[in-house]
């Protein structure tokens, strides 16, 4: 399975209940790197995915006229098999149906900001073992596991990539190779230092350790936003 590198995750919203539609839609537009869409009729939604625009995510109520989600979900699968799907029901026997298009979750109504954040963070966290990125040398081309980068280095005008037991070199500044990157999983802890949060052993004020055995610094500015950023990819893996 292939995922590119998104650093922007598209949703789209599609209920006939305009209420709720507006609530889902104020809980989504808090969360970090998200852009939402919404929509009242399922064949609205349908014609993005007929016109090539397809979402990363989409909230779909089960029970919706004239297409119902189960129907909705397996005509858009027709178009992209990559979509999660999340579907919005207060009833639970709908759960089986969902097999069928491979649906992420169920979120039972009411939700809750709770309810969402959990549900994008589980999403998050499990297509990053997944994720690739695409990164070219000046001699070929590597495909590389985001879970695999331990850090990146800033090198003058270069960047050197430290992967499993082995190391990459690009021509890239570190800065724009920062862009590539998933935010909630990767960080900046110093002007030369990107590292990648899953592999951090221990850290204080002025310093960080990874699994590798590798330490390195922390500038001052950095060690509070760093230790918040740490906080929020922990809780995301434990709620």
């Amino acid at each position: 399975m292939f995922y590119a590198i998104v650093s922007v995750m598209k949703i789209a919203i599609c209920d006939d209940e305009q209420v709720f539609v507006k609530k889902l839609h104020n809980i989504l537009w808090t969360q970090p790197d998200c852009t939402v869409d919404c929509f009242l009729s399922p064949l609205d939604l349908l014609s993005k995915y007929e016109a090539g625009i397809f979402y990363d995510v989409v909230f779909l109520d089960i029970l919706m006229e004239p297409m119902n989600g189960i129907d909705l979900a397996q005509k858009l699968r027709a178009y992209d098999k990559q979509t999660a799907i999340i579907f919005l029901t207060a009833y639970s026997e709908y759960a089986p149906a969902g097999y069928e298009v491979r649906a992420f979750r169920y979120l039972l109504k009411p939700v809750t900001r709770e309810s969402v954040t959990k549900v994008l963070q589980d999403l998050r966290r499990e297509l990053q073992e997944y994720q690739k990125i695409l990164l070219k040398t000046s001699e070929c081309e590597f495909l590389l596991h985001l879970k695999d980068i331990y850090y990146i280095e800033a090198n003058n005008k270069d960047c050197i990539i430290y992967y499993d037991t082995d190391r990459l070199t690009i021509r890239k500044g570190l800065t724009d190779l920062e862009e590539l990157f998933p935010k909630h999983s990767f960080y900046r802890i110093h002007r030369k230092y990107l590292v990648n949060l899953a592999h951090v052993r221990e850290f204080d004020e002025t310093k960080l350790s990874l699994d590798c055995g590798i330490t390195l610094p922390i500038s001052r500015r950095k060690s509070f936003p760093f230790r918040n950023a740490l906080e929020r990819y922990i809780e995301g893996g434990l709620n």
